[in-house]
Parts: C-alpha cells; sequence; structure tokens
C-alpha cells in the first residue's frame, strides 16, 4: 500500500535536490565575471535612512555614513524620522550638531510606513545616485567606491552590497550569521541569471533618475526593497550584486523578533509574486520569469506541505499509539517489562534514507561554497558548531512555522506592517 505522506515527502525532497542540482551547474557554468569600470568622476549621492524608534543604533548608521571613503562636498544624507516615539529624533538632532560639515536633512513625520518615508526623502533627494540605509545597517568605508562603477552601464538601475550580520554575539544572531552568507551565495548564483530580485534595505545604491520615473516606491508592500527589484526587473533594467562592497546588520535577538521579521519578509515576497504574476513563465522576462518568481512561490508551497505532512504524520501515528495503549488500559509497566529490543537491517528505508543523505550532503557543500563565495572563515566568530547545527536542524522547523503562519494570515485576511 503507498503511504501518501512519505509520496509527498519523497517528491519535496526530490524537488530540493534538483534545485541544489540546478544551483550548482549554474554555478560552474557560465563565462568569468567581466571586470567593473573605474570612476572618471564623483557623482553626486544621497543616503536616505528611513527610521522608527531606532535612537540605539541610528547614530551609529550615521557615523558609518560620515566615514565614507567618499567627498563629502557630493554627499547628502536625509534621515526621516517616520513617527518615533523614542528619542531618534533628539538623537539625530546631536549628531547633526556634531556633524557640521555633513549636509544633512531631517524630516519628521508621522508614522506612515517605510514605503512612505522612502518617497518623502526621494522628494529632497538631489544625488544622482541614492541609497537607503536601514537605521540598524553599517556600511564599510570603501564601499560605495566599489558600487558606482557598475553604473557605467546604462542599463544598471541598482546594485546590492554583500550583506552581514553584524557582532553575532549569541547562538540566534550567529544562526542569521550562516543563514545571510548562505543566501548571498544564492544571490551569486541568481545574478549569474540576472534572476535577483531583491534590492536589501541596507545601502542598496539606486540610479535616482530611474526609481522617480517609476514612480517611487510602493507604500502597501510589507517589502518595498523586493517590489521596487521586481519592478526594475520587469521594465528590463539590471540589478547587479557585488561582493566588494560590505555593509552590516544588527539581527534581531530572540525567536519572536525573528519570527515578526520572518513574517514580514516573506509574505511580502508572495504578495507581490501575486502582484507581479504576469511576469511568470513569461519568455520576455528569461530566467528570472521562468525560474525566479515563481520559485519565490513554491518554495513557500513546499515549505508548506513539508510541515503539514510531517505534523499530520506525526499526530497520526500518535493516535495509532494512544488506541494501542487504550487497548491494554494503558498499562505501560507490563509493556516495558515484555520489550525486546529487535534490530533488522534489511528493514531500514535504505531509499529514504539514501535522498536525505544527498540533500544533506549538498546542503554542506553549498555551505563551504558560500564561505568561499564571501571570503569569510567559519570560525571567524569563534566555535560555531552550536549555532551551526541549530541552523540546519532547528532552523529549518523554525522556518517551516513561519510559513504555516503566513498561510494562516492568508485564510483570516489578517495584516502585517513593517515595524
Amino acid at each position: 500500500m503507498i503511504d501518501v505522506s512519505d509520496t509527498i515527502l519523497i517528491g519535496a525532497y526530490f524537488f530540493l535536490m534538483f534545485l541544489s542540482i540546478f544551483w550548482l551547474l549554474v554555478l560552474f557554468a557560465g563565462e568569468p565575471e567581466k571586470p567593473k569600470a573605474k570612476l572618471k568622476k564623483y557623482p553626486s549621492f544621497t543616503a536616505i535612512i528611513p527610521a522608527y524608534n531606532e535612537e540605539e543604533t541610528i547614530q551609529g548608521t550615521l557615523q558609518s555614513l560620515a566615514e565614507l571613503d567618499y567627498p563629502a562636498e557630493l554627499m547628502q544624507i536625509i534621515v526621516v524620522n517616520d513617527g518615533s516615539t523614542d528619542r531618534t529624533k533628539e538623537k539625530v538632532e546631536a549628531f547633526m550638531q556634531n556633524h557640521l560639515g555633513l549636509a544633512i536633512t531631517l524630516v519628521n513625520q508621522p508614522n506612515r510606513g517605510k514605503g512612505n518615508a522612502l518617497n518623502a526623502a526621494l522628494q529632497h533627494t538631489t544625488g544622482e545616485f541614492y541609497a537607503c540605509l536601514d537605521a540598524d545597517s553599517f556600511v564599510y568605508p570603501r564601499a560605495l567606491k566599489e558600487m558606482l562603477p557598475y553604473f557605467a552601464d546604462a542599463e544598471v538601475a541598482a546594485v546590492c552590497p554583500l550583506l552581514k550580520v553584524k557582532n553575532p554575539d549569541s547562538i540566534l544572531r550567529k544562526v542569521q550569521w550562516h543563514e545571510y552568507l548562505i543566501n548571498m551565495f544564492y544571490k551569486f548564483l541568481n545574478a549569474k541569471l540576472d534572476c535577483i530580485h531583491v534590492t536589501p534595505g541596507p545601502f542598496s545604491v539606486y540610479r535616482t533618475s530611474i526609481v522617480k520615473a517609476l514612480g517611487g516606491y510602493d507604500e502597501k508592500t510589507l517589502t518595498e526593497d523586493l517590489e521596487i527589484a521586481i519592478r526594475l526587473q520587469k521594465h528590463q533594467y539590471k540589478i547587479i550584486q557585488t561582493f566588494d562592497a560590505v555593509v552590516e546588520t544588527v539581527a534581531p535577538d530572540t525567536w519572536r523578533a525573528l519570527f515578526s521579521q520572518r513574517i514580514r519578509w516573506y509574505k511580502g515576497s508572495i504578495d507581490n509574486a501575486i502582484s507581479y504574476r504576469k511576469l511568470m513563465f513569461n519568455k520576455a522576462y528569461g530566467d528570472f520569469g521562468f525560474l525566479r518568481m515563481p520559485t519565490i512561490i513554491i518554495t513557500g508551497a513546499v515549505a508548506l506541505i513539508l510541515i503539514v505532512t510531517i505534523m499530520q504524520d506525526t499526530l497520526s501515528k500518535l493516535g495509532q499509539k494512544i488506541v494501542a495503549y487504550a487497548d491494554i488500559n494503558f498499562d505501560i509497566i507490563t509493556l516495558l517489562r515484555n520489550f525486546r529490543f529487535e534490530f533488522n537491517f534489511l528493514s531500514l528505508p535504505f531509499f529514504k534514507i539514501f535522498v536525505a543523505m544527498v540533500v544533506l550532503s549538498l546542503s554542506f557543500y553549498v555551505m563551504i561554497k558560500s564561505y568561499h563565495v564571501v571570503k569569510e572563515k567559519i570560525t571567524h566568530y569563534g566555535r560555531t558548531w552550536i549555532s551551526l547545527l541549530t541552523y540546519l536542524f532547528i532552523y529549518s522547523i523554525f522556518i517551516s512555522f513561519v510559513w504555516l503562519y503566513i498561510a494562516f494570515l492568508f485564510l483570516t485576511g489578517k495584516k502585517k506592517t513593517w515595524q
């Protein structure tokens, strides 16, 4: 008799294995990366910082901009205080008083969301290029000089930096450190196919004229950085991923905060994939239409199928055990006395073990390549084997429950905000 749950699980594993092998082929295929052009002159540049209750980090973020290796007279900094209820406004004003040589504009407004804050800043933007920098992120001094040369190609609308977790000082933050580095590896692969679908909030640089021509940011979406990237792809602009420009961001320090952040990210991804569904399997968008857009939804669907199937199978077996115990009036002591350990090697589920080992081996290989691509040592922050095991075996379960809650949000019609 065919076990439906086993069939579903094996199908999901094969899909994941297929994706892993596909990305490995992408890794070893394609032309070598062309050298970027050199800056002939320094263009004007604007840094936009949308801030909501960021009193603890806003000054550090501003300081990282002040330390950029770039002519101060060509830089403009705009901070949009989006209805903060803490001392964000006072912190920014104090920084402005201590850095009178920097052109810093503070815009105070009621809380209207990140998309609105970015659009408010764009009204004051004078730079030929601009970057959004989240108020809990910190840019390396040479980042801007490393990113601007890519705009020598007039079709390039945005350039994304190498994003890392800043000072992962706990197991949870080290888990996210692993996750970010592996995600950067997949961005490296997506870039080979011109399939980048998100320009992250921490210091992605844009050509100002293009974003303004497209009408600025969508103020209703949960993930404005993903929406604007898909819109750029829709209009056939190029998005570049570089690993020479480093930006660090503060990761959530509690599972609850991480859960909330991932809900916003992943639900926003699904919302935008649905909004731009006409791009899916559209030959006009090449690999982006046939690969990247469908994968946004399929990945979540596979995670949801896996967690629901596993839960159903577990509850079913638990129910069978309870019924069996009820038949003997829950006489557990007698069961334990008569227990005999029996092991038949030939009864092992070899096929499942084989598939699981292949998927696990590919996962380890991807992880090793991830550290190589981003030029990072796995021991950078000391012995990380606990966080590594947590990432491999616990974090995946955590993300499955994130997708389960997202399904609940879709079914109930509940909303999620950007804070």
